[in-house]
């Protein structure tokens, strides 16, 4: 039984994420449109991806935070809205030059690296760029990651009754697309953190599932 759901909205990176051999027999894709309560039983996780239907999203909410009152897990990355989540995102430059100038100094001043998803983790395993900021987050939640100037990159809270887990990086994006091929890491420990099942192997898109024969 598959024991994370992704929500989908025809993001080709979402795709290619999701049914990759590795994370094929964990992931369950849950597009948007057909997001019901149905769809989340026998979950322990739902992510939900950079590039996302925020407005759609924000149409079945109830279905969020009532899946994490159940003591579930929920990962958000890159952007969000504050029409359904409590919290400020503010978009900000990306920087996709920091590894040629200075490849060991991330633009991240602060990381815990006492938390699941980046125990053991390199900074720059950590972190490689992101998507905007948080200028707010909910009252007690904890802060993850930050950048040198104090804005916040990544945090958790759980006053929902399970763990929602925040961040303006964008893992699942990245690793979709191979445009940064060294998300294994990240991705594996954020995995095991919401459902207990570490993946094995490297990740691969099988070339044959698109069409492509040489």
């Amino acid at each position: 039984m598959k024991k994370i759901g992704l929500l989908f909205n025809g993001v080709w990176s979402h795709y290619t994420f999701a049914t990759a051999p590795k994370y094929v027999e964990i992931i369950q894709l849950i597009y948007i449109h057909d997001f019901n309560e149905n769809l989340l039983a026998g979950l322990d996780g739902l992510l939900i991806p950079f590039q996302s239907n925020q407005n759609a999203i924000s149409e079945k909410k109830e279905l969020i935070y009532g899946f994490l009152a159940k003591g579930k897990k929920v990962f958000v990355e890159g952007d969000s809205s504050s029409k359904w989540l409590e919290a400020k995102w503010e978009d900000r430059p990306v920087n996709n030059y920091w590894w040629v100038e200075n490849p060991t100094k991330p633009p991240i001043s602060e990381t815990d690296f006492t938390h699941p998803v980046y125990k053991g983790l390199s900074a720059r395993h950590a972190c490689w760029h992101t998507h905007g900021v948080y200028t707010s987050i909910p009252n007690n939640a904890q802060v993850i990651q930050k950048q040198p100037n104090g804005e916040i990159i990544t945090w958790q809270t759980t006053q929902y009754g399970g763990i929602l887990l925040a961040t303006t990086l964008d893992p699942i994006v990245e690793h979709g697309v191979q445009q940064i091929t060294h998300l294994d890491n990240y991705t594996d420990n954020l995995i095991e953190w919401m459902c207990g099942i570490r993946p094995e192997g490297k990740f691969e898109i099988p070339k044959e599932n698109y069409g492509i024969t040489i």
